[in-house]
C-alpha cells in the first residue's frame, strides 16, 4: 500500500502527496524556493489578501492533474504508472522558472521566458535524480506521443489554469473568477490522443473562459497593480543603466550579477545560479537599500514610492496615448523635479497591455459532440466567448 503524505489546502481541502519521488522533488530547494515567490507580482498592494505563493499553486495544479488523470483513465484512456508519475511532476514542476515578483519582472532580469528558464531547470534535476524525470520534460515540451499528458499541463483548458483562477479569485476575494472546476475535470475525454471536452461541460467551459476573461481586467491588469509593476519595472532599468556605468548601487548580491553580466553570451549555469538564488525577499530589501541611496534620486524615489504605496497616476485608454500628452507629462515632470528629459523617461511610463479569452490560430479547445464528432469550440453554434484580443494603452507617471 502507498504512502502519502497528506497538505491541507484552502481550496481544495486535503492534497495527497505519494512518498518517494514525489516527496524528494517537493523537498527539493528548487521547488522550495516557490514560497518565496508571489503568485501575483503587485496585485497585493489592490488585493492585500493575495499574499499566495507559486508554491500554493503548483500543489493546487498537482492536485487537480490527480483527479483528470483519474477521471481520463476511467473513461478508457490507457496510462501507466509512469506516464501518470510524469504528467504529476510536469505540473508539479512547471513554475520553476518564474522570477521574484513572477510575470512582473519577466525577461527583464535574464532574456528568457520563464518557461524556457523552466525547461532548463527540469533538465538539471534530470541528471540529478539519474533520469527520473525523462517522461515529465517531454511531456513538458510537448514531445510526448500522447498530446493530451501536454494539453494537461499547457493549453486553453489546462489544470494549471483551473488552479490559478480558483486560488487568485479566492484570495483576491473577487468572486468573478470562481470556476466549476471539479465539473470541466469530470467532462474530460480523450479522442485520437487529444484532450477533449464532452458536450454536456460547455456551459462550464463557457463559464471558465469568461472568468479567465474577467480576472485579467479585474485583477491582473488592474490598472493600480500594472502601475505598480511599471514602476517596479522601471527601477529595475534605472539599476542596471548605473551598474553597467560603472555604478555600485546597495542592493543584494546576485541582482547586480544579474544585471551586470550581458547573460545572453554568458554560460547559463553561471546566471542561473544567481538567478536561483533570487526571490521576493532579495527584491524587497534591494527596494529598501536603495530607497536610502543618495546617489542617484530617480532609484530611490522609486524604490520610496513603491514600498510606501505611493504609487504612480495611471491612465488606461483604448487608443495610444497622445504624443502631445506624453511631451506634457514628461515636460511637467522635468520642471518639477529638475530632471533631464532621458531621467524623465524612466518616470513617465507608457505602453500596451492585451487580453485575449480565447485563441483561435492554436491549441484550439476541441468539443467532443454527443454523436462523436470532435469540432474544435470556435465551430461550436451559439458560443458566448470572443476570440478578439482586447488592446488598452497605459501612460502612468507622478501625481502633482
Amino acid at each position: 500500500m502507498k504512502s502519502y503524505k497528506i497538505i491541507n489546502d484552502p481550496i481544495y481541502g486535503f492534497i495527497t502527496v505519494p512518498r518517494g519521488l514525489f516527496l524528494e522533488i517537493l523537498d527539493h530547494p528548487m521547488v522550495q524556493r516557490l514560497r518565496r515567490i508571489s503568485q501575483l507580482g503587485c496585485s497585493p498592494l489592490v488585493y492585500p489578501g493575495a499574499v499566495h505563493t507559486r508554491f500554493h499553486h503548483v500543489m493546487g495544479a498537482f492536485h487537480l492533474m490527480q483527479k483528470a488523470l483519474s477521471v481520463l483513465e476511467s473513461k478508457g484512456s490507457e496510462l501507466s504508472e509512469e506516464e501518470k508519475e510524469g504528467a504529476c511532476l510536469a505540473i508539479l514542476l512547471h513554475d520553476l522558472g518564474h522570477g521574484p515578483f513572477s510575470h512582473a519582472l519577466e525577461g527583464h532580469l535574464l532574456p528568457f521566458s520563464h518557461e524556457k528558464i523552466t525547461k532548463i531547470l527540469i533538465q538539471n534535476l534530470d541528471e540529478e535524480f539519474e533520469g527520473k524525470l525523462g517522461i515529465a520534460l517531454q511531456i513538458f515540451e510537448g514531445r510526448y506521443h500522447k498530446p493530451f499528458l501536454n494539453q494537461l499541463v499547457a493549453s486553453q483548458l489546462d489544470v494549471d489554469r483551473m488552479d490559478y483562477l480558483s486560488r487568485d479569485s479566492f484570495y483576491t476575494g473577487v468572486a468573478e473568477g470562481v470556476i466549476s472546476y471539479d465539473r470541466i475535470i469530470l467532462m474530460m475525454n480523450t479522442s485520437q490522443q487529444q484532450l477533449v471536452l464532452e458536450e454536456k461541460g460547455i456551459y462550464s467551459l463557457e463559464k471558465f473562459l469568461t472568468a479567465r476573461k474577467l480576472m485579467y481586467w479585474q485583477v491582473y491588469l488592474h490598472k493600480t497593480a500594472v502601475a505598480a509593476e511599471k514602476m517596479l519595472l522601471s527601477w529595475i532599468k534605472r539599476l542596471k543603466y548605473l551598474i553597467q556605468g560603472g555604478a555600485k548601487p546597495p542592493i543584494c548580491p546576485h541582482l547586480f550579477t544579474l544585471l551586470n553580466t550581458r547573460t545572453e553570451e554568458s554560460n547559463p549555469q553561471i546566471w542561473l545560479d544567481d538567478y536561483l538564488q533570487l526571490d521576493d525577499i532579495n527584491v524587497l530589501y534591494s527596494l529598501k537599500v536603495s530607497s536610502r541611496w543618495k546617489e542617484d534620486f530617480i532609484t530611490s524615489e522609486l524604490a520610496s514610492r513603491i514600498l510606501n504605496r505611493n504609487l504612480f497616476k495611471i491612465e488606461l485608454t483604448d487608443l495610444p496615448s497622445n504624443p502631445d500628452l506624453i511631451e506634457s507629462r514628461l515636460t511637467e515632470v522635468m520642471s518639477d523635479l529638475n530632471l533631464t528629459r532621458e531621467e524623465a523617461k524612466y518616470l513617465v511610463l507608457e505602453g500596451q497591455e492585451s487580453n485575449t479569452a480565447y485563441r483561435i490560430q492554436r491549441d484550439e479547445i476541441l468539443i467532443l459532440k454527443k454523436d462523436g464528432q470532435v469540432i474544435p469550440y470556435s465551430d461550436f453554434p451559439n458560443q458566448l466567448v470572443s476570440s478578439g484580443q482586447v488592446v488598452k494603452y497605459y501612460l502612468s507617471y507622478p501625481k502633482k
